[in-house]
């Protein structure tokens, strides 16, 4: 019995062995920007969750500099606002970066380090509950300030709406499109006809006013056997 019990002591110092080793082993953790450099697009990061010595004394880790901050694409990629307390996930590299943020390609290695705090990107998007989108769209795919009042939006109806808070612009899916702002409009619609404030204009050129009068078929004259304004001669 004695053996087993101090195999299993020895099982357990090992664990706990294994265990504060790994706390110095940085894999992924959630965090937010506290500064953002626009032209090198590197940050400084704060990590979002609290450490605990081996005193069970709580403490904040100290900020990561220079942390290159995702931005999708290549030669055509995606850029977007990153502003103070942007919150995202800090991933860490397996190698020390330092020489590849500075010249890039295929880097000299110039410091051992392995899983290190140091060695940090940020994935920008993950977000707590309190800094969820308030006006979240689950359809189609949607570039948007986060109130939602500005938006370039595919929706998975087919359509695609365009809106800044002043003027918003629809192409329909029927193929149809729609202009708007508060005090006018204009829209094509699938036959080809164009209408501006209720004017309409048919494909063929035809005038159509909002009170529905033809200006091809209708003609004003000031008095009998005059010519009438829309210029063809009395017969």
């Amino acid at each position: 019995m004695s053996g087993v019990r101090n195999r299993a002591k020895q099982s357990e110092l090992l664990r706990n062995v294994f265990r504060d080793f790994m706390k110095d082993v940085c894999t992924s953790i959630p965090g937010h920007i506290l500064t953002f450099d626009p032209l090198t697009q590197l940050a400084q990061v704060k990590v979002g969750i609290q450490r605990v010595d081996v005193n069970d004394a709580v403490f904040e880790v100290a900020p990561i500099i220079e942390t290159p901050v995702y931005m999708p694409g290549g030669d055509y990629h995606v850029e977007y606002q990153i502003d103070p307390g942007c919150e995202g996930d800090i991933l860490f590299s397996q190698r020390c970066i330092d020489g590849w943020v500075n010249s890039g390609g295929v880097a000299a290695n110039p410091i051992g380090r392995f899983h290190n705090m140091q060695d940090a990107f940020f994935l920008p998007g993950f977000r707590s509950k309190p800094g969820a989108l308030p006006a979240f769209q689950n359809n189609g795919i949607r570039l948007s300030n986060k109130q939602g009042t500005q938006f370039v939006w595919l929706k998975n109806d087919n359509s695609i709406s365009a809106d800044n808070g002043q003027a918003r612009f629809n192409i329909l899916p029927d193929g149809s499109t729609l202009m708007q702002n508060a005090l006018g409009s204009f829209q094509l619609m699938t036959d080809g006809s164009f209408s501006i404030n209720g004017l309409t204009i048919t494909p063929d050129g035809n005038i159509i006013t909002a009170l529905g009068v033809n200006l091809d078929q209708h003609a004003h004259y000031a008095s009998d056997n005059v010519t009438p304004l829309t210029g063809k001669p009395i017969v």
